[in-house]
């Protein structure tokens, strides 16, 4: 059966590394293993940053275009239709206006993937995009639910939750396996010290506050020993790295962009994992951390405790620098907490977010849709 998947953010082969980027490619994986056959339908996005009712307006009439476009191709059988429409990430600054006149065309089941609404501006800035994101999530035959506060969203204007499906982010745990494991941590320290890993790319706003939270917290324990390796680069670098200049020269590594391999070689080299998330879907990262047996300092926001599990696989504390410090001076001074969080934190990532699960959570909700019931298949 084939799926034709669609991100009108962003396409999982975008350039720009992101989350949404990641979550992408997993979910196209994840569906491969449950045995469909996936193919990108288009690279067409409706996102726009702010509200703008032209650039709303020209996002659509181009999406439009396209839905029309392969509405014409597969009926003219120049290629197979897909049996499903699959979209990921339906939101208020990028909804999907070709999904769902492709699959009323065919009349062939409509899904979703992380359906919500953004909380920048008003209500009445985003109406029109939003009311065709509800239209859609309506339509659709499942809606997976990543997080709580997207469940309570399709709540509120769902006739019932029967199409809604919780699904825990995920990650394909045998590939960062098979990373081999590289000797980075003692490059460029002035002294051993447990090692503070931060991975987050440098843009304003959210991730911003995160590097602001973490420099403030370091800032208050000057006293203890820590190294800290921060991994990311953007447009605030300069910004970023002024933020960190006043703490104890010698302890701090600015990476710079890795490619993600390089990424879990820090990872497997630190002892604890600190990034506060302001604002975080969830953050993959978090579980990539976990999966290197990484105890995470976090913030206990939006959706981290998804993928953080309080006082169990990390700290999670409020936005006050007083308290993410002494978050992260728990983990640094006491050694068996860091191993007790962080084996954890692995056991976790195996028991809720492989992408095996996934796979299987896939084919238990859409096989019925085009098989009519459910095969006994095996997945991998």
């Amino acid at each position: 059966m084939k799926i034709a998947f669609y991100a009108p953010l962003k396409t999982p082969d975008h350039p720009i590394p992101s989350g949404d980027r990641v979550v992408g490619r997993l979910l196209l994986e994840a569906l491969g293993r449950a045995g469909y056959e996936v193919e990108l339908a288009s690279r067409v996005i409706s996102y726009q940053k702010r509200p703008s009712a032209e650039i709303g307006a020209e996002r659509r009439l181009a999406a439009e275009a396209e839905a029309k476009r392969l509405i014409d191709a597969w009926k003219s059988g120049v290629e197979r239709r897909p049996d499903l429409w699959f979209t990921y990430h339906p939101y208020c600054k990028a909804p999907d206006w070709i999904g769902p006149q492709v699959a009323a065309s065919f009349g062939i089941p409509y899904v979703t993937a992380e359906a919500c609404r953004t909380r920048q501006a008003t209500d009445e800035d985003w109406i029109i995009p939003r009311q065709a994101v509800q239209a859609a999530a309506r339509q659709a035959a499942v809606n997976f639910c990543l997080k709580p506060s997207d469940r309570e969203y399709l709540r509120s204007f769902l006739p019932d939750m029967k199409t809604v499906v919780r699904l825990l982010p995920f990650i394909d745990l045998a590939a960062i396996d098979a990373v081999k494991a590289e000797q980075v941590a003692s490059k460029g320290f002035y002294s051993p010290a447990p090692l503070i890993v931060a991975v987050g790319m440098m843009r304003p706003n959210a991730k911003f506050s995160s590097y602001q939270l973490l420099a403030a917290a370091l800032s208050r324990l000057s006293a203890i020993p820590w190294n800290l390796a921060i991994v990311g680069d953007g447009p605030m670098r300069p910004d970023i790295e002024a933020l960190f200049a006043p703490l104890p020269a010698g302890r701090i590594i600015f990476t710079g962009a890795l490619r993600p391999e390089q990424v879990l070689h820090w990872m497997r080299a630190g002892d604890l994992f600190a990034w506060p998330g302001f604002s975080e879907a969830f953050g993959m990262v978090y579980l990539e951390a976990q999966a290197c047996k990484l105890p995470v300092a976090a913030l206990r926001t939006a959706g981290v405790p998804v993928v953080v599990e309080e006082n169990v696989t990390g700290l999670l504390t409020d936005q006050s620098p007083e308290a993410y410090a002494e978050a992260l001076e728990t983990l640094l001074t006491d050694p068996q907490a860091r191993q007790a969080l962080g084996t954890a934190g692995r056991k976790k990532v195996e028991r809720d977010h492989d992408i095996a699960g996934a796979a299987k959570l896939f084919a238990l909700h859409l096989d019925p849709l085009l098989y009519g019931q459910r095969d006994d298949r095996h997945f991998t």
